[in-house]
Protein backbone atom coordinates (compact mmCIF):
# COMPACT_ATOMS: atom_id res chain seq x y z
CA UNK A 1 0.00 0.00 0.00
CA UNK A 2 2.75 2.32 0.86
CA UNK A 3 4.81 1.74 -2.42
CA UNK A 4 1.47 2.52 -4.11
CA UNK A 5 0.92 5.73 -3.01
CA UNK A 6 4.61 6.79 -3.46
CA UNK A 7 3.99 6.02 -7.38
CA UNK A 8 0.77 8.16 -7.09
CA UNK A 9 2.40 10.69 -5.47
CA UNK A 10 5.38 10.32 -7.91
CA UNK A 11 2.20 10.57 -10.97
CA UNK A 12 0.59 13.17 -9.58
CA UNK A 13 3.90 15.57 -9.17
CA UNK A 14 4.92 14.45 -12.87
CA UNK A 15 1.70 15.27 -13.72
CA UNK A 16 1.77 18.64 -12.79
CA UNK A 17 5.20 19.49 -14.11
CA UNK A 18 4.02 18.74 -17.41
CA UNK A 19 1.06 21.23 -16.81
CA UNK A 20 2.96 23.72 -15.47
CA UNK A 21 5.73 23.20 -18.79
CA UNK A 22 2.72 23.56 -20.75
CA UNK A 23 1.07 26.32 -19.17
CA UNK A 24 4.76 28.36 -19.54
CA UNK A 25 5.13 27.54 -23.16
CA UNK A 26 1.42 28.01 -23.63
CA UNK A 27 2.35 32.21 -22.33
CA UNK A 28 5.57 32.35 -24.07
CA UNK A 29 3.76 31.33 -27.30
CA UNK A 30 0.44 33.88 -26.56
CA UNK A 31 3.05 36.46 -25.59
CA UNK A 32 5.11 35.55 -28.74
CA UNK A 33 2.34 36.54 -30.77
CA UNK A 34 1.29 39.67 -28.76
CA UNK A 35 4.65 41.14 -29.74
CA UNK A 36 4.07 40.26 -33.53
CA UNK A 37 0.37 41.70 -33.29
CA UNK A 38 2.03 44.77 -32.13
CA UNK A 39 4.67 45.01 -34.59
CA UNK A 40 2.70 44.42 -37.60
CA UNK A 41 0.53 46.65 -36.43
CA UNK A 42 3.12 49.11 -36.24
CA UNK A 43 4.42 48.37 -39.86
CA UNK A 44 0.66 49.29 -40.69
CA UNK A 45 0.51 52.36 -39.29
CA UNK A 46 4.25 53.36 -40.44
CA UNK A 47 3.05 52.45 -43.86
CA UNK A 48 -0.08 54.53 -43.38
CA UNK A 49 1.55 57.53 -41.90
CA UNK A 50 4.34 57.41 -45.21
CA UNK A 51 1.26 57.54 -47.77
CA UNK A 52 -0.50 59.85 -45.87
CA UNK A 53 2.83 62.17 -46.13
CA UNK A 54 3.35 61.60 -49.49
CA UNK A 55 -0.20 63.01 -50.49
CA UNK A 56 0.46 65.91 -48.10
CA UNK A 57 3.74 66.11 -50.09
CA UNK A 58 1.80 66.02 -53.76
CA UNK A 59 -0.94 68.52 -52.37
CA UNK A 60 1.74 71.14 -51.24
CA UNK A 61 4.04 70.68 -54.96
CA UNK A 62 0.83 71.65 -56.49
CA UNK A 63 0.22 74.66 -54.17
CA UNK A 64 3.85 75.91 -54.56
CA UNK A 65 4.16 75.99 -57.97
CA UNK A 66 0.89 77.52 -58.34
CA UNK A 67 2.98 80.20 -55.85
CA UNK A 68 5.90 80.55 -58.36
CA UNK A 69 3.87 81.22 -61.44
CA UNK A 70 2.09 83.95 -59.61
CA UNK A 71 5.55 84.72 -57.89
CA UNK A 72 7.15 85.02 -61.99
CA UNK A 73 4.22 87.45 -62.49
CA UNK A 74 3.78 89.70 -59.76
CA UNK A 75 7.52 90.34 -59.99
CA UNK A 76 8.01 90.49 -63.99
CA UNK A 77 10.41 88.05 -63.88
CA UNK A 78 10.71 88.12 -67.82
CA UNK A 79 12.00 91.67 -67.38
CA UNK A 80 14.19 90.89 -64.76
CA UNK A 81 16.03 87.78 -66.58
CA UNK A 82 17.83 90.39 -69.06
CA UNK A 83 20.31 90.66 -65.72
CA UNK A 84 20.57 87.38 -64.00
CA UNK A 85 23.55 88.80 -62.47
CA UNK A 86 20.75 90.60 -60.24
CA UNK A 87 18.63 87.96 -59.09
CA UNK A 88 21.49 85.89 -57.49
CA UNK A 89 23.75 86.92 -54.38
CA UNK A 90 22.80 87.67 -50.50
CA UNK A 91 20.18 90.97 -50.38
CA UNK A 92 18.74 89.78 -53.90
CA UNK A 93 15.67 88.24 -54.54
CA UNK A 94 17.49 84.22 -54.66
CA UNK A 95 20.05 84.80 -51.78
CA UNK A 96 22.31 81.49 -50.40
CA UNK A 97 20.41 81.92 -46.92
CA UNK A 98 17.30 81.47 -48.61
CA UNK A 99 15.95 84.88 -46.77
CA UNK A 100 15.71 87.84 -49.31
CA UNK A 101 13.58 90.66 -50.02
CA UNK A 102 10.74 88.57 -50.91
CA UNK A 103 10.73 86.67 -47.40
CA UNK A 104 11.76 83.07 -46.91
CA UNK A 105 12.07 80.23 -49.39
CA UNK A 106 14.00 81.80 -52.27
CA UNK A 107 17.03 80.17 -52.77
CA UNK A 108 20.08 80.21 -54.99
CA UNK A 109 20.87 77.13 -56.98
CA UNK A 110 22.43 74.36 -54.54
CA UNK A 111 22.83 70.73 -54.78
CA UNK A 112 20.92 69.06 -53.26
CA UNK A 113 18.31 71.91 -51.49
CA UNK A 114 17.28 69.54 -48.97
CA UNK A 115 20.64 69.04 -47.16
CA UNK A 116 21.33 72.78 -47.26
CA UNK A 117 21.53 74.06 -43.94
CA UNK A 118 20.37 77.70 -42.24
CA UNK A 119 22.03 77.69 -38.83
CA UNK A 120 21.86 74.40 -37.14
CA UNK A 121 18.42 73.78 -38.69
CA UNK A 122 18.04 71.24 -41.26
CA UNK A 123 16.84 74.16 -44.76
CA UNK A 124 13.15 72.10 -44.75
CA UNK A 125 12.10 72.25 -41.38
CA UNK A 126 9.39 74.07 -39.44
CA UNK A 127 11.99 75.89 -37.91
CA UNK A 128 14.45 76.50 -41.13
CA UNK A 129 14.23 78.94 -43.94
CA UNK A 130 11.96 77.63 -46.05
CA UNK A 131 8.24 77.98 -46.98
CA UNK A 132 5.34 77.27 -45.46
CA UNK A 133 2.35 75.68 -47.26
CA UNK A 134 -0.60 75.94 -44.34
CA UNK A 135 -2.44 72.78 -44.91
CA UNK A 136 -3.54 73.47 -41.45
CA UNK A 137 -4.04 76.90 -39.47
CA UNK A 138 -1.30 77.27 -36.87
CA UNK A 139 -0.78 79.65 -34.11
CA UNK A 140 1.84 82.60 -33.64
CA UNK A 141 4.66 81.18 -32.16
CA UNK A 142 7.32 82.78 -30.59
CA UNK A 143 10.28 80.17 -30.19
CA UNK A 144 11.40 77.30 -32.39
CA UNK A 145 10.15 74.22 -30.84
CA UNK A 146 6.89 75.40 -30.66
CA UNK A 147 6.32 75.57 -34.29
CA UNK A 148 6.63 71.60 -34.66
CA UNK A 149 3.55 71.07 -33.63
CA UNK A 150 1.01 67.71 -33.69
CA UNK A 151 -2.04 68.13 -35.70
CA UNK A 152 -5.14 66.20 -37.01
CA UNK A 153 -3.37 65.99 -40.31
CA UNK A 154 0.59 65.97 -39.73
CA UNK A 155 3.34 66.37 -36.97
CA UNK A 156 3.72 70.13 -38.97
CA UNK A 157 2.63 72.28 -42.24
CA UNK A 158 4.51 71.06 -45.28
CA UNK A 159 7.56 73.38 -45.97
CA UNK A 160 9.10 74.14 -49.84
CA UNK A 161 11.68 76.14 -51.33
CA UNK A 162 12.32 77.22 -54.84
CA UNK A 163 15.71 78.19 -56.51
CA UNK A 164 15.51 79.91 -60.66
CA UNK A 165 17.89 77.47 -61.82
CA UNK A 166 17.91 79.09 -65.21
CA UNK A 167 16.24 82.70 -65.67
CA UNK A 168 16.39 82.48 -69.81
CA UNK A 169 15.34 78.60 -70.30
CA UNK A 170 13.83 78.24 -73.79
CA UNK A 171 11.31 75.81 -74.22
CA UNK A 172 12.04 73.14 -77.52
CA UNK A 173 10.23 75.78 -79.45
CA UNK A 174 12.64 78.69 -79.27
CA UNK A 175 9.76 80.60 -76.31
CA UNK A 176 12.00 82.17 -73.77
CA UNK A 177 11.06 81.32 -70.24
CA UNK A 178 12.04 80.76 -66.50
CA UNK A 179 13.21 77.16 -64.99
CA UNK A 180 12.92 76.60 -61.59
CA UNK A 181 13.36 73.85 -59.18
CA UNK A 182 10.63 73.62 -56.11
CA UNK A 183 11.29 70.94 -53.44
CA UNK A 184 8.63 70.24 -50.89
CA UNK A 185 8.86 67.90 -47.72
CA UNK A 186 5.27 66.85 -45.53
CA UNK A 187 5.18 64.45 -42.59
CA UNK A 188 2.93 62.20 -41.53
CA UNK A 189 1.82 62.42 -37.82
CA UNK A 190 5.31 61.85 -36.71
CA UNK A 191 8.58 63.39 -37.70
CA UNK A 192 9.98 60.33 -39.02
CA UNK A 193 7.53 59.69 -41.83
CA UNK A 194 8.83 62.65 -44.25
CA UNK A 195 8.65 62.76 -47.79
CA UNK A 196 10.18 65.42 -50.27
CA UNK A 197 9.51 65.92 -53.46
CA UNK A 198 11.08 67.69 -56.19
CA UNK A 199 9.79 69.26 -59.83
CA UNK A 200 11.41 71.06 -62.44
CA UNK A 201 8.89 74.09 -63.31
CA UNK A 202 8.81 76.58 -66.41
CA UNK A 203 7.34 79.26 -66.64
CA UNK A 204 6.94 80.48 -70.23
CA UNK A 205 6.09 84.07 -71.24
CA UNK A 206 2.36 85.15 -72.21
CA UNK A 207 1.17 81.10 -70.78
CA UNK A 208 -2.48 81.48 -68.68
CA UNK A 209 0.25 78.64 -66.46
CA UNK A 210 3.51 77.02 -65.80
CA UNK A 211 4.43 73.66 -67.02
CA UNK A 212 5.89 71.10 -64.89
CA UNK A 213 8.65 69.51 -66.51
CA UNK A 214 9.60 66.54 -64.51
CA UNK A 215 9.01 65.80 -61.09
CA UNK A 216 10.02 62.98 -58.45
CA UNK A 217 10.71 61.95 -55.00
CA UNK A 218 14.13 62.72 -53.43
CA UNK A 219 16.37 60.50 -52.09
CA UNK A 220 18.18 61.62 -48.61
Amino acid sequence: MRGRAVSAGRQAGGALLLVMSLLAALSMLVLSSSQLIISAQRLVDNVQDRRRARILAQQALLGAEEWVWRLDRRLDMASRAAKPADLYGEGSLFSPSCRGPQGKGLCEPQEPPERRRSGEVPLLHPCGNSREFALEPAPAQSWCPQQVRSGALSWANPRYVVELIDPGFRAPDGSPGRLYRITVRAWGRNAYSAVTLQSWYRVGEGSAEGRRLNWGESKE
